[in-house]
């Protein structure tokens, strides 16, 4: 029996990897969010939906279609920098302004606002590979090491406040009380529970959403600055 669902689960571990939701794999994909969810669980791929895949992803159309083999080819990374002109929705104009670390404690600073209106920040040119991205930020910390570490520069896309946030997925906070915090998010009732790598030494903790001035999504860490 082809293993369908088993197909599924592993894109769906690709995608998590590479900080890619369904909404935004169904719009590289010019599909419906439903047609991605579909196939993510276990909707078998037809010749034709295998091909739009293959060349969005790079997944191997024969993995798609039966299972076999290695999901890219030996001689495609997954982690290939994509043609910007067959993806726009990565194409950046200009280069993207960094967050330095000593910012990430600032209270009652937008620092989004700040940093994308001060000339004195550093620009970096935005990477290929990632998602589309509006800042980079480098880490202050090890609260989610080994994953994120103290010096790591993590590329961020901002959301807004009512998007779908993926329990579980690691997003950078950006509040009025404590500044900014990198943490997995968990939805709550009246905000979000933010969980570190390592609960014994960083502590689990709440936001409230009126104490949020923006959030943004991990698409994408560069380790070796």
């Amino acid at each position: 029996m082809i293993p369908y669902a088993e197909i599924g689960n592993k894109i769906k571990e690709y995608f998590s990897e590479k900080g890619l939701s369904q909404q935004e794999a169904a719009t590289m994909l010019g599909v419906q969010q439903a047609a991605v969810s579909n196939q993510l669980n276990g909707r078998p791929f037809g010749k034709n939906s295998a091909s739009k895949w293959n060349k969005v992803f790079g997944f191997r159309k024969i993995w798609l279609l039966t299972g076999e083999g290695p999901m890219f080819d030996a001689a495609t990374s997954h982690d290939r920098e994509y043609e910007l002109e067959e993806h726009p929705e990565l194409n950046h104009d200009n280069d993207i302004p960094v967050v330095p670390a000593r910012l990430f404690r600032a209270p009652d600073i937008d620092t989004y606002e700040y940093v994308c209106n001060s000339p004195s920040v550093e620009r970096l040119p935005p990477v290929p590979h990632f998602l589309k991205h509006d800042l980079f930020a480098t880490c202050p910390g090890d609260a989610m090491a080994p994953k994120i570490r103290r010096g790591y520069l993590m590329a961020l896309r901002r959301m807004p406040k009512d998007a779908v946030i993926i329990n579980g997925d690691t997003y950078v906070v950006d509040t009025r009380s404590s500044g900014m915090f990198v943490r997995k998010l968990i939805v709550t009732d009246e905000g979000f529970q933010c969980v570190s790598e390592d609960p014994e030494t960083f502590p689990t903790f709440d936001i409230a959403l009126d104490d949020i001035h923006n959030i943004f999504r991990v698409v994408g860490i560069l380790v070796n600055m």
